[in-house]
């Protein structure tokens, strides 16, 4: 009789830890890109719309989302849109899942790039692709959702669509540079992203245009790195006193290349570093900052260079960079 308690008890613990630990799972692969999940505590009450975590049932580590496309009433059984996942995990019946609430910031699961949410305004800017990385690295090939406001002391952006986006640079305004784009997100998958920039500036003294155009493309690299290439055409300019243009540009074309890489830390944060050349004053320079990334509020602190072979401080050597934005 005590062996039988024992083994009842053994049984009701671990159907109980089984229950919450393993909310829901993966029955079956419906179609392209669905998925059929039972819901095994019947508890926790769901909305079409709802996010849940895969889980992998081998590593218990996150594989993807599932988004909730269609619940029946009375029923245990419901279909699910898998919106991403890690290529290196395949989705499968007996993969568990949890639901999650990404507008929060309290969420237990190591970060990987391919777990970032795209085109959803509600999830807080911790679990999104960073649009703007600061001052010196500029913008990403990310765009803001639609109705998705960037602003801090140096960027204030809108975005229009989740494919085009406003930015004025407020960094150069101070300056004396009124400086206005338009971003357009051309083409974007889990992997890559291309956008095109058309930005405009005006010097009030000596009252001079300039027309910048900027080419960004984003790849992820693995769970854990991401690259950022950017091609920036420019006609002539004179010098300003901002940190990003200490030298006059005399030539009707301009160019500048940059290429960064990015390394995503466990707690969500990130490290982004990488060269800079400015091809017609045949100068290498680059930068190397940490970001902070909370629900709505991005801290930025880093070290650049116009030019490395220059051996101190200021707009011609190295600079100190904080800077600090919210994004909502």
């Amino acid at each position: 009789m005590m062996k039988l308690r024992i083994a009842f008890f053994l049984l009701f613990s671990w159907t109980v830890a089984f229950g919450y630990d393993h909310e829901f799972i993966v029955t079956s692969i419906v179609g392209d890109g669905g998925v059929q999940i039972q819901r095994l505590d019947k508890q926790i009450s769901l909305e079409p719309g709802d996010l849940l975590a895969i889980y992998s049932h081998e590593s218990n580590q996150v594989i993807g989302y599932a988004r909730i496309s269609g619940l029946t009433e009375n029923s245990d059984l419901f279909i699910a849109t898998v919106e991403t996942h890690n290529k290196g995990g395949i989705i499968r019946p007996e993969n568990y899942l949890r639901r999650v609430d990404l507008t929060k910031i309290r969420n237990d699961f190591p970060a990987r790039y391919d777990l970032h949410v795209r085109n959803d305004k509600r999830v807080a800017a911790k679990y999104k692709p960073l649009v703007y990385a600061g001052t010196v690295q500029g913008m990403t090939a990310t765009n803001l959702n639609r109705k998705e406001f960037l602003a801090g002391p140096s960027i204030l952006s809108y975005g229009f669509t989740n494919w085009l986006q406003f930015d004025v640079n407020l960094a150069s305004t101070i300056f004396g540079v009124t400086n206005f784009a338009v971003k357009n997100k051309l083409y974007e998958n889990e992997d890559i992203q291309l956008s095109v920039e058309n930005g405009f500036q005006y010097y009030k003294d000596p009252r001079k245009g300039s027309y910048q155009f900027t080419g960004y493309f984003d790849t992820n690299s693995n769970s854990n790195f991401k690259s950022y290439a950017k091609f920036k055409f420019f006609t002539q300019k004179p010098e300003d006193q901002s940190l990003v243009n200490s030298d006059e540009y005399q030539k009707d074309f301009n160019l500048e290349l940059s290429f960064s890489y990015g390394y995503m830390f466990a707690n969500w944060n990130q490290l982004i570093f990488g060269p800079k050349v400015d091809v017609n004053k045949k100068k290498v320079g680059g930068n190397i900052g940490y970001y902070v990334i909370d629900k709505n509020f991005n801290t930025m602190i880093g070290v650049s260079s116009a030019d490395f072979s220059e051996f101190r401080l200021g707009r011609q050597g190295y600079l100190l960079n904080l800077d600090f934005w919210w994004r909502f």
